[in-house]
């Protein structure tokens, strides 16, 4: 997240939401809107109608840190991030961690020439971070927050946007050693330039310029063309707040960007309201309209958080309060929901980022905090992001739930997947209201299973003693298809799964 974000508000978005298939995929329902609230709702799971598949994932940012965590904070963070299993690590970093400028001749000067060990003493955080996605299967997006504007350039002009082929060049060269000579084949997606419709992306006084970055976007695909690095797909326009940099990119690139993703930092209202799926279903039908090839491509929120709270130190104190979490799970349940294929997380750690003397506060923990002090524990919102992430994996299939509109402030999301021989299923429920209320859950097509329940309350969220969320109960054979009631008390999240993990 960079500069001063500020979301436009979409309460009076009117939207209109027809059906729209795509890829084979089911019509996604309409959003109704919110009537009168009522002590109870009836929510149906059908597994038949499929809204997403494959689903990309949960997961979360991942960048090379400004301060380094200790040898014991590193394995502390790996084993939280075991227990996480993100689908998806977003990492970014500059141009200038890997390559040193040119020489007379116009030829990058890079690090890995100067021999292996310059190479890790440059990339030593971004190795260990491929290194665990590699090693776990997890997917990439690799990127740049913006051009490399600093590097020596004998003879010749400094790199001054987004179109200058020579950072379209630098950019394949480093994607083809990391792919080739350090074989990640992890690295999935490719971010060119982080949130380029925004002014803080750009020099003091420069207006954001979409011709110079899609222009840089056609350089980088010829380029990994040429680099024989078909694999790795382009992702754009990684917008903030401005959706038409989503429209015009669908207009005008379709054939270069092989992934969609946008920012979103919500508001409270934004997230409770709906308009996060509205607003989302809504790009989701221009992309199947407009990019023929839309419905084969993944489409995710890159960047994903609440917006209520933020400093202008770019902080979020709220990420260490409990109702954190509870909008976070409100958030990706919507996206799922309005046909979108997963969502990245801001961010994993306090100590990756800094706004002027300041860390940026958005992350599960800090690893900058002094040993011993609580920041350094794990914040309330990784219980419901980890087990969003952990019970709604990479290729599971997002299924259509009924009766959402019954109780305002409440949401639902259910997924299925094959493990073995086995069909596993979960059911995430937020009820993001200040009332109590009661659900009766039903799933016809299931039966009767062993239900695994997770609960994410203010005064009910059981942990380990490592801090991870550990099950509140077990339900044996519950009768799916007859219907099961759960009791969800104000703010919170309960999930239920077939998947005994």
């Amino acid at each position: 997240m960079s500069g001063s974000l500020r979301v436009l508000s979409l309460l009076a978005l009117a939207c209109v939401l027809p059906g729209c298939g795509g890829g084979g995929q089911a019509t996604i329902p309409p959003v109704t809107p919110p009537v009168t609230p009522a002590e109870h709702a009836s929510v149906s799971v059908d597994v038949n109608t499929v809204l997403v598949q494959p689903f990309t994932g949960f997961g979360v940012e991942w960048d090379p840190y400004s301060f380094p965590p200790s040898a014991a904070d590193w394995q502390t963070t790996l084993n939280r991030l075991s227990y996480m299993r993100p689908s998806l690590f977003r990492v970014m970093s500059m141009a200038t961690d890997y390559c040193l400028g040119f020489d007379q001749s116009g030829t990058p000067i890079y690090v890995w020439n100067q021999g292996d060990a310059a190479a890790q003493q440059a990339l030593w955080q971004t190795f260990r971070i491929l290194d665990y996605a590699q090693a776990n299967n997890i997917d990439v997006i690799l990127g740049e927050w913006s051009w490399p504007s600093s590097l020596p350039t004998p003879g010749a002009s400094a790199i001054a946007g987004p179109d200058d082929p020579r950072w379209a060049r630098i950019v394949a060269d480093f994607v083809t050693y990391l792919t080739g000579t350090k074989h990640y084949t992890v690295i999935k997606y490719y971010n060119y330039m982080n949130e380029p419709n925004g002014a803080w992306m750009w020099p003091a006084g420069q207006t954001p310029n979409f011709s110079q970055w899609s222009t840089g976007i056609l350089n980088l695909r010829a380029q990994f063309n040429s680099h024989s690095l078909n694999a790795v797909s382009i992702v754009g326009p990684d917008n903030a707040w401005d959706w038409q940099w989503l429209d015009q990119a669908a207009q005008q690139i379709p054939g270069s960007t092989g992934a969609w993703d946008m920012h979103w930092y919500a508001t409270d209202a934004e997230t409770t309201g709906d308009s996060i799926q509205q607003l989302l279903y809504t790009k989701r039908t221009m992309l199947l309209s407009t990019d023929v090839n839309a419905a084969a491509k993944p489409r995710f929120l890159a960047e994903a958080g609440m917006l209520d709270g933020k400093t202008a130190a770019d902080q979020n104190p709220r990420v260490k309060l409990f109702e954190y979490g509870v909008l976070m799970a409100d958030l990706g349940a919507q996206v799922a929901r309005a046909g979108w294929t997963g969502a990245n997380a801001w961010d994993l750690d306090d100590a990756m980022h800094t706004s002027g003397n300041n860390l940026k506060m958005w992350g599960f923990w800090n690893t900058y905090s002094a040993p011993g002090d609580a920041a350094e524990g794990i914040r309330p919102w990784f219980y419901t992001w980890s087990l969003m992430s952990r019970l709604f994996p990479k290729g599971s299939a997002i299924v259509s739930t009924n009766g959402d509109s019954a109780l305002p402030g409440f949401r639902s999301m259910a997924a299925t997947w094959t493990s073995g021989a086995n069909t596993e299923a979960t059911v995430m429920l937020v009820n993001d209201e200040d009332s109590d209320c009661t659900i009766t859950l039903t799933a016809a097509s299931l039966g009767k299973k062993d239900l695994y329940e997770y609960n994410y309350f203010a005064a009910d969220r059981p942990v380990d003693g490592s801090g991870f969320p550990v099950l509140k109960k077990t339900l044996t054979g519950a009768d799916l298809a007859g219907g099961i009631r759960v009791e969800l008390p104000a703010r919170g999240v309960v999930f239920l799964t077939t998947a005994a993990n």
